[in-house]
């Protein structure tokens, strides 16, 4: 039998199996697009100045490292689908960040916003604007977290 014949018998039915397990299988993380994140600082502050953790987490430590980030929302980017496990709070210094949420609820935050982060609480973050939208991050994670893992896509 010809290479080609072989090749084309295999590959329909490998092409119907990819096509219907991608309409049955669960949504995936959504990569980040335009974004780019600087370590300012990182200190200690006391575990009493946090709010208490959600239900199953450990309990705040007496001290909590904690680290400033620069974040940048290039026009159109997107920080992808994630969530943090720790305390994560900032300020949009710059631009208007629009974020959405696991009920696919949104809500824009101007410049000179406070925005904060629930633990666990899956959303990504998109600049709609045409500037960057340049924010000031702390992050208060459980040691060795990193600073967000990766969280299937909930609405278009």
């Amino acid at each position: 039998m010809p290479a080609m014949t072989t090749f084309a018998k295999l590959a329909a039915p490998a092409a119907l199996a990819s096509a219907l397990l991608g309409a049955v299988a669960p949504a995936h993380a959504t990569p980040s697009q335009g974004v780019t994140a600087e370590t300012l600082t990182q200190f200690e502050i006391p575990g009493s100045w946090l709010p208490g953790p959600p239900a199953g987490h450990p309990a705040v430590p007496e001290q909590v490292s904690t680290t400033l980030r620069r974040i940048v929302i290039a026009p159109g980017g997107s920080t992808g689908w994630h969530h943090h496990r720790g305390h994560v709070q900032g300020l949009v210094a710059e631009g208007t960040l629009t974020r959405v949420f696991a009920d696919c609820s949104q809500q824009a935050s101007p410049a000179g916003s406070w925005v904060t982060e629930e633990p666990t609480g899956d959303h990504v973050g998109r600049n709609l604007g045409t500037t960057p939208v340049v924010l000031l991050v702390t992050y208060a994670l459980p040691d060795g977290e990193p600073f967000s893992q990766d969280a299937p896509a909930h609405c278009p």
